[in-house]
């Protein structure tokens, strides 16, 4: 029995070994250089401009759908605060309308109609101007200390319903007229 004897070419690693093997069709680098700048390859996680498209489809759907409602909220905050701050400043306002009625009742000879009439100047400024409901004006005057006082409670209605109750005063001092005490020449 005779074996057969194909020999393999020697392999050097030389330049000469190099030359020859490129005429032939087995690997080496340089071969491999040539066919990856002819036929360029993508791998198969670098996802296609095409593909990167398709993926992101609907993205921008979903990020209004997520960031609309925060925007609404802060928009109907915002909105809920103005006016929180208007009936605010309005019921000080008519308290400080109902204070300058009230400090001239000093030399009025009936004071809680005076008060009385203060009371209604100051409700019916703080329902118009100030569009509060269940509005309260609680007026007094002080002879001993020379103070007169007005309260307001009103309920300031919200957009998105309910009500807040909103309650400002102001004081101030009464005028008094006093006539000369010097003696006239």
């Amino acid at each position: 029995m005779q074996a057969s004897t194909s020999a393999a070419p020697p392999r050097s690693s030389g330049p000469s070994s190099r030359r020859s093997s490129s005429s032939s069709r087995s690997w080496s680098p340089r071969s491999s250089r040539a066919s990856s700048r002819t036929t360029p390859t993508r791998s198969s996680k670098v996802p296609t401009p095409e593909l990167r498209v398709r993926r992101e489809r609907g993205t921008s759907a979903v990020e209004f759908s997520i960031i609309a409602p925060v925007f609404l909220l802060l928009i109907f905050t915002i909105i809920q605060a103005g006016l929180y701050l208007y009936a605010r400043n309005t019921a000080q306002s008519a308290s400080r309308e109902g204070v300058s009625y009230l400090r001239l009742a000093g030399n009025n000879s009936d004071p809680r109609a005076f008060v009385n009439a203060a009371e209604d100047v100051t409700e019916g400024y703080a329902t118009k101007i100030g569009r509060l409901k269940n509005v309260t004006a609680v007026g007094s005057i002080d002879t001993k200390t020379g103070r007169v006082t007005m309260l307001v409670i009103g309920d300031a209605v919200l957009p998105l319903g309910g009500s807040v109750e909103i309650q400002q005063s102001s004081e101030a001092t009464l005028e008094q007229f006093r006539g000369d005490t010097r003696d006239s020449p």
